[in-house]
């Protein structure tokens, strides 16, 4: 997401509004919910110390990589390894706390059921804004909302644990569907000749001239599921992005390629680029946008930016901000 010259990305956002409305919450739970201000400290307490487990435990996951560029621990977290510590602190954090104040479990569930599903909405809004054509994310949003009304009018315990059951089989259900919304734009690409940015588009094709002195097209790797990623050596979360783009590149550029375009004309100097090459021991060809025109083409405005095409040339999605190992695995396998 862009606010100015400011980009933010989604993760960070979803991270920063968050952390925003836990205080929203945490005085809708006093004033709407009427609960006991110890209880609220208990349920916002847990959350946010589940988030920073959530945030830090890429470190856990990838403790060589994060002493070799700390600056990872910024831009990427542990995904589902994280969510797993961050549930089982948050667990135990809260078992521990309701035993030591003596709050009955009762009280609890009711109090924290509308903060679950009010953090539910704040998830589907954030993630409704970065993918705008999934609209099954907004329709996700407006169930939770639905959710979050009922349940702050319902005080028994099995009712409550009756929504939260219900409101998992339709999350459920909208986890799977924007999956084979988007297979059904890129199988309508396909079958088209439409050149342009968008999913299900053809990806427009250019010629490069790479930092070895070749010239490469982007149409040479069809056959190829490709990542093609626009960056800089100047730029902080492409600084990080690179060591990651470089451990995928070595387990899997058998069947994925990877055409990293450098945004030359906003360099120093060539130098400068290689430099970084060297630095971080990168062994996939570098491709130099001397003249801007092929960031122009693709819409670069935030860096990284990268695309992922299909064998075919469509473009199957496009990402905004830096791509970890575990992120570039997930999205090339989930396509």
């Amino acid at each position: 997401m862009q606010l100015g010259a400011v980009v933010i990305q989604g993760e960070n956002l979803l991270l920063i509004v968050s952390l925003l409305m836990t205080y929203v919450f945490f005085y809708y739970g006093l004033f709407v919910l009427k609960a006991e201000r110890n209880v609220m400290d208990v349920i916002f307490n847990s959350f946010i110390y589940g988030l920073v487990i959530w945030k830090l435990s890429y470190g856990i996951v990838h403790p060589n990589v994060v002493f070799q560029n700390p600056l990872t621990l910024l831009y990427f977290n542990g995904g589902v390894v994280g969510l797993v510590l961050a549930a089982i602190f948050i667990v135990v954090y809260t078992y521990w706390q309701l035993k030591k104040q003596h709050i009955s479990f009762d009280v609890y569930i009711r109090s924290v059921t509308p903060i679950y599903f009010g953090y539910w909405i704040v998830f589907s809004v954030v993630k409704g804004s970065e993918f705008s054509e999934q609209h099954f994310i907004w329709l996700q949003a407006i169930v939770a909302l639905i959710f979050f009304v009922v349940s702050s009018r319902t005080k028994t315990k099995q009712k409550l644990g009756q929504l939260l059951v219900l409101f998992h089989i339709f999350a459920s259900i909208f986890i799977f569907a924007p999956i084979s919304d988007t297979t059904n734009e890129v199988t309508s690409g396909q079958s088209g000749t439409n050149v342009g940015m968008d999913v299900g588009e053809m990806a427009p094709d250019f010629e490069l001239m790479t930092l070895k002195g070749e010239k490469v097209q982007l149409s040479q790797f069809r056959g190829k599921k490709v990542i093609l990623n626009f960056w800089a050596s100047w730029c902080p979360p492409c600084r990080a992005e690179m060591p990651e783009m470089q451990r995928f590149y070595e387990q899997h550029g058998q069947h994925v390629a990877i055409v990293a375009v450098n945004l030359t004309n906003k360099e120093k100097n060539h130098q400068a680029v290689e430099t970084f090459i060297n630095e971080k021991g990168v062994s996939f060809d570098i491709m130099l946008d001397e003249q801007g025109m092929v960031s122009k083409t693709y819409e670069v405005i935030t860096i990284p930016t990268s695309y992922i095409i299909d064998e075919h040339g469509v473009i199957l999605r496009k990402h905004v901000g830096p791509l970890s190992y575990d992120m570039m695995k997930r999205t090339v396998s989930s396509e």
